[in-house]
């Protein structure tokens, strides 16, 4: 056993946790990856049914690789009670790689990102409201164990008989910590003032609640944010609302997604809100070209970009360039769809450099 690995033993043992047998694991299959880690699907012969094995991606520079391991083990069993987390099981080691994994829940209907895009046109408005509430009962509990998520978008939603469970409490930290780190995320999810200010700013509760928003628009729609990150960030704009939604359950949306962090409500307002929500008022603008999902195919999409493959210096004109926010929705400009003047690439030329400019063109890429 390796050094790194001795107080890392040391910690699971006073977690009490399980050790699975990884022999006993039959018919691995590699299910999804990430820069954090690997996630494959096996059949577990003690308890008859699948089960889901992550391993996190260590790196041989990374000698904090076992402390990390152990945080996210420390986050999972804080939330292991609720039934809107996925489950965690224990812990396998592979011994002829001493790899080690995490044996957790499985979720046999995959991604919400997934599920929406192959089953939208089957869920009505009592499904959609269900499954905001799924989410946001998840994060609830998150919140208060004193942890930020930090990472939630539609592929960390896992759904499993009717059910949604959060998921990839890997970046998650308690609030008690200090770290701001940049690494990691989907940036139509992030909070825009994080990414403006990334060296600055704390990822807080309010940080998950941004992201919460752009999720229960996507229930809405169907279909992941499309928006460019520039016009996000820049402008403040949004993604408009979706023909046929309860006028209530956009407010709800456009609340959370607020870009001051300290107007936007909590984790326990967003849900008491949809315990109450109406679905009498429906939003319709005939001159609104915003339609839900019919027939998606897979589009350039923002979303599909992770913090780590956007460049520094695209990252430095957040924090320079000028903002102008447009309105947020209220009941009485429900109607009105968000417009703000364009704001290009041509617009901030003068505040960065020239591979920045060329960074910002490439950052709509296709999944």
């Amino acid at each position: 056993m390796s050094d790194k690995k001795v107080p890392f033993e040391s910690a699971l043992k006073n977690h009490f946790i399980k050790k699975f047998d990884y022999t006993k694991f039959e018919n691995i299959k590699r299910i999804a990856g990430g820069g954090f880690g690997t996630v494959y699907r096996a059949n577990s012969a003690n308890s008859r049914k699948h089960v889901a094995l992550k391993c996190l991606h260590e790196h041989e520079d990374d000698k904090s690789f076992y402390e990390k391991f152990v945080k996210e083990l420390t986050n999972i069993l804080a939330v292991n009670y609720h039934d809107n987390i996925i489950k965690f099981y224990g812990i396998s080691l592979d011994p002829s790689t001493e790899t080690y994994y995490l044996v957790l829940q499985y979720a046999k209907d995959g991604d919400l990102r997934t599920y929406l895009r192959d089953n939208f046109n089957t869920l009505d408005w009592k499904i959609k409201i269900q499954m905001a509430k799924d989410i946001t009962d998840g994060l609830h509990c998150i919140h208060e164990e004193n942890i930020v998520h930090r990472d939630l978008h539609s592929k960390n939603i896992l759904v499993h008989e009717g059910s949604l469970l959060i998921t990839d409490l890997g970046l998650s930290q308690s609030l008690d910590t200090n770290s701001n780190s940049f690494k990691g995320g989907m940036l139509a999810y992030s909070d825009p003032v994080y990414l403006r200010n990334q060296f600055s700013y704390k990822r807080s509760k309010a940080s998950d609640i941004y992201s919460l928003g752009v999720l229960l628009w996507e229930i809405s729609s169907g279909r992941p944010p499309n928006l460019e990150i520039t016009k996000i960030i820049i402008n403040g704009e949004r993604e408009r609302p979706i023909n046929g939604t309860p006028e209530d359950y956009i407010i709800i949306y456009s609340n959370a997604w607020k870009d001051d962090p300290d107007q936007r409500p909590t984790i326990k307002n967003i849900f008491d809100s949809l315990e109450n929500i109406k679905l009498e008022n429906i939003y319709n603008d005939p001159n609104d070209y915003q339609e839900a999902y019919i027939n998606y195919q897979p589009q350039a999409s923002m979303d599909a970009f992770s913090k780590d493959s956007v460049s520094q210096a695209s990252m430095d004109v957040f924090s320079k360039a000028p903002v102008s926010f447009s309105p947020s929705f209220t009941t009485s400009n429900l109607g009105e769809v968000t417009e703000v003047s364009q704001v290009s690439i041509e617009n901030i030329k003068d505040y960065v450099s020239d591979q920045t400019l060329t960074d910002l063109e490439n950052l709509k890429i296709t999944e």
